[in-house]
């Protein structure tokens, strides 16, 4: 990737994410699969499926 096509990737980027909601809801979008690689990472792996039935339990309390 060449100097121009970075800049033209950042300034999409930043134009998907204008808002502090669009910055949060990118974040809220990719933390579980995020916690599941530092999970793995630690020696403490967790499946995706499990994290969801995690919160869906927190959830419910």
């Amino acid at each position: 990737m060449n100097a121009d096509e970075a800049d033209a990737k950042l300034h999409a980027w930043r134009k998907e994410r204008d808002t502090p909601e669009k910055v949060a809801a990118a974040h809220r979008k990719v933390l579980l699969q995020r916690v599941v690689e530092s999970m793995a990472f630690e020696s403490e792996p967790v499946s995706l499926a499990r994290l969801k039935t995690l919160l869906d339990l927190e959830k419910g309390t």
